[in-house]
């Protein structure tokens, strides 16, 4: 069995969600979508119901395993999360990645009436200006890290500044994946998301050197490797930060700072 196919038994009960007229899609995400799939993977699906259905279920009954074996070989088949085609059709419109990023390869297992497959596209897709003001916003909040952890390491609290480099490197992913129209991965996925990017100026590899060095260099030669691309963007050269900082500070852009962050 190569390592994005699911498990036989998987298949079955999807067949028997299928049969089930409450049951509009079963969605196939996580590893095995993205095909980071190991010996550890299960298959993580999403089972998509009716609004009438998903509201009859309590919070304990929106979650179903399979495990075969004995502990401690034990051996978790799937995990499916049951939610409503809904809640899915509400992602189109959320500002966090975690709504979209499992949908940018999600395998459709079962589709009742061909919508689900044209929605799940969409909501792995990012809107170009939503886009834009990540660009800004992780730029700036990568210059702001690298500057304030080069001076908290030089006052000597390694561990903030650890913690102000790990931010440092949260930006800058959130710009290397925006530059190819992609949404940030969860954290466990990061090194290996990072080697499915085109990444044109090789700049990915500095943020996982950051977090291991505890240094911000690789974060200031990552960030100027990407200069020009930015200035393609309509980013501001680091001369005009000073100007971009203040203008993203105002009182009126407040709402928009709760959805992209100023450190």
């Amino acid at each position: 069995m190569s390592n994005t196919e699911i498990f036989a038994a998987t298949a079955a009960r999807v067949a028997q969600w299928s049969i089930q007229p409450e049951v509009v899609g079963v969605l196939l995400v996580g590893s095995k979508s993205r095909g980071h799939a190991d010996a550890l993977s299960d298959d993580d699906l999403e089972v998509l119901l009716t609004d009438e259905a998903f509201a009859q279920l309590v919070p304990t009954d929106c979650s179903e395993l399979l495990e075969e074996g004995e502990r401690p070989q034990q051996k978790l088949i799937y995990d499916a999360q049951y939610t409503s085609f809904s809640e899915l059709k509400l992602k189109l419109s959320s500002p966090l990645d975690m709504d979209h990023w499992p949908y940018e390869r999600a395998r459709v297992l079962f589709d009742r009436d061909g919508s689900v497959n044209s929605t799940v596209q969409s909501v792995g897709q990012m809107d170009a200006d939503f886009r834009r003001l990540r660009l800004l916003y992780s730029t700036l909040n990568t210059s702001i890290a690298i500057g304030r952890a080069t001076k908290t390491l030089k006052r000597g609290y390694e561990g903030a500044g650890r913690l102000i480099i790990a931010r440092g490197v949260k930006n800058l992913s959130r710009l290397l994946f925006a530059l190819e129209w992609r949404w940030v991965p969860l954290d466990h996925w990061l090194e290996n998301e990072l080697r499915t990017l085109a990444d044109p100026t090789q700049s990915s590899g500095l943020l996982i050197e950051a977090l291991t060095t505890g240094s911000p260099a690789p974060l200031r030669e990552a960030l100027t490797r990407l200069e020009d691309v930015l200035a393609e963007e309509g980013v501001p050269r680091p001369a005009q930060r000073t100007n971009l900082f203040f203008e993203l500070v105002h009182p009126t852009r407040t709402a928009e700072r709760a959805i992209h962050g100023m450190y």
